[in-house]
């Protein structure tokens, strides 16, 4: 089960006849065409959308979500069936009450109400996730800048012939950036960008998103073939009519990933997440500080 971002929503065993990844090695000291590498990304985007279709693992993990004026810290259970629960144990460098920590998710656990908000709001980040990442090989122009044993790298930049279908789809394709893919598994190890240019909406009438803004997504295998997301970061910025000014200002730390029970119902997974030792304060976690990872997104 893969974890949501908020402005790409969450990321992503291809089934068509596309030559996948690994097929290449042979190839790797030598020019790739336009198609072959179109069909590398299009493989790896019908992989993460199967993926996120047929996962059904579940983790109890750290999170460490950074935003202006916020800073939080949360223990995260996942259930297959029914959501998952977030206790919030540090806010803003202040301990949050064992009993308001209980308090909130016992809330969560006795309304419908809110777990159906929950399971709207997951459907809705999937969908807009397949939605960019079906976009993804025909928004931009790719070319392979890097071959190692175990991951490709591409570089993508804006595709001038592609007519993004809304305004979200515009500041996304007004990005370039790089994609690392696991060569073997055909699977997305890092996706960044920076918005390399101003993206008006009606000549600057409605609004505008701001040049520079970038985000980067890092992933990770946990068990095999089993990929979360372990690292975001999004800095982008602009003003919007309808929407006031936009500011999505986020870093995401996400470790420290267990199993969870699968198939349990949210009051046994309450009982688990309030179990936890308290973070980030407890022995043996990993410090949030210095999360771990590949340094992808440090260059942004």
């Amino acid at each position: 089960m893969m974890k949501p971002t908020n402005i790409l929503s969450s990321f992503l065993i291809a089934t068509l006849s596309l030559a996948p990844v690994a097929a290449f090695a042979q190839n790797s000291n030598q020019g790739f065409t336009q198609q072959q590498v179109t069909d590398m990304v299009w493989t790896a985007v019908k992989t993460e959308i199967a993926a996120a279709n047929n996962d059904h693992s579940v983790f109890i993990f750290h999170d460490h979500d950074i935003q202006p004026q916020k800073n939080k810290y949360t223990i995260v259970i996942q259930t297959t069936s029914h959501g998952s629960l977030n206790r919030i144990t540090q806010l803003n460098g202040q301990a949050v009450p064992i009993q308001q920590q209980s308090a909130k998710i016992d809330n969560f656990v006795n309304s419908p109400a809110l777990q159906q908000k929950q399971r709207q709001s997951s459907r809705n980040d999937a969908q807009q996730t397949e939605q960019l990442l079906k976009m993804i090989p025909d928004a931009f122009l790719w070319s392979v800048t890097n071959v190692t044993p175990r991951e490709v790298t591409l570089s993508y930049k804006p595709n001038p012939d592609f007519n993004p279908p809304t305004m979200e789809d515009r500041v996304f394709a007004a990005m370039a950036g790089e994609m690392v893919l696991d060569r073997e598994q055909n699977r997305i190890v890092v996706f960044k960008g920076r918005l390399i240019h101003n993206v008006n909406f009606f000549w600057g009438l409605l609004g505008h998103m701001n040049q520079g803004g970038t985000f980067c997504v890092v992933r990770k295998e946990l068990e095999p073939y089993v990929w979360e997301i372990v690292e975001t970061r999004v800095h982008i910025n602009g003003h919007i009519l309808f929407f006031k000014t936009i500011s999505q200002n986020e870093d995401d730390y996400d470790t420290d990933f267990r199993p969870a029970p699968p198939n349990i119902s949210l009051e046994d997974a309450a009982k688990i997440v309030m179990e936890q030792p308290d973070w980030p304060n407890a022995p043996g976690t990993h410090d949030p500080a210095a999360p771990e990872g590949t340094g992808a997104c440090s260059s942004h």
